[in-house]
């Protein structure tokens, strides 16, 4: 028998009829955001460099009764986001969300890392998002506005030692964000970046053990671990109407991190 989606408590589906696009959705925090967001009802486009991993992703939320696909892209490739905008809208009949979630974050001080892998990092990390909101705000003027909602992080705010990329890239993406934001206000398209802490997924794999306990002990008050579902939670606030006055804003979800950094 066929499960029903979740939904918030009270029988309502915050996003029914919605539909959300995130990339980087095959494993990890855009998977959870991907599955969060069906949850309360969004069909969900997810999009990923490996097919593989978005298709198992979308059929795990097609088991719990919500609509999913995968599509294949490659976010640093301007020909291939305009291409899977393309076929999500063929597929769903529009976009009225997207989440720019695909990225990397190396380890590397201004010394230590090179002219390419600083260019690598900003092209996943920034350029990439850059390319989402250009191409997609055709998509959501035409349904009368939407929502862009984008991974940052508290290091694009207050930089730690030895993450000179990566939080170059993401102190870009709040700048974008709000540029974003000003510059598409008169068409009802709301973009707001959510700023992740340490959070338990593979893509801080690297960063365990003695030395992750030390850094949190030092710098995040609360006593907990920053989970992938409190950011895809603030993505569903974000994403629906309830958040319809907030636009422009750098949304740190990290336990208190970012109060505490004094860098």
């Amino acid at each position: 028998m066929k499960k029903d989606n979740q939904d918030k408590g009270d029988g309502v589906m915050r996003l029914k009829g919605k539909v959300a696009i995130v990339t980087g959705a095959g494993s990890g925090l855009g998977k959870t955001i991907a599955q969060k967001l069906a949850a309360e009802g969004a069909k969900v486009a997810l999009a990923d460099i490996s097919m593989e991993n978005a298709q198992k992703a979308a059929e795990e939320i097609q088991k719990t009764g919500g609509e999913a696909a995968a599509f294949l892209a490659d976010i640093t490739s301007e020909e291939q986001i305009q291409k899977m905008f393309a076929e999500v809208e063929r597929e769903f009949g529009g976009i009225d969300l997207l989440y720019n979630n695909a990225g990397v974050s190396p380890v590397g001080t201004v010394e230590t890392t090179t002219y390419q892998d600083f260019q690598k990092v900003l092209a996943i990390d920034l350029y990439s998002v850059f390319l989402g909101c250009k191409h997609v705000i055709p998509y959501l003027r035409k349904r009368g506005g939407g929502v862009i909602i984008n991974t940052a992080g508290t290091f694009g705010i207050k930089p730690i030692p030895n993450k000179v990329g990566y939080s170059c890239a993401k102190a870009g993406v709040i700048s974008l964000t709000r540029s974003v934001a000003i510059d598409m206000a008169k068409d009802n398209i709301r973009c707001n970046a959510i700023c992740p802490g340490f959070v338990d997924t593979p893509l801080n794999k690297d960063f365990v053990g003695e030395e992750r306990e030390n850094f949190l002990k030092t710098y995040q008050p609360m006593d907990l671990k920053v989970q992938a579902d409190d950011i895809a939670n603030m993505a569903v606030f974000l994403a629906c109407e309830e958040a319809r006055a907030v636009t422009g804003q750098p949304v740190v979800v990290d336990g208190g991190t970012e109060a505490c950094l004094y860098y």
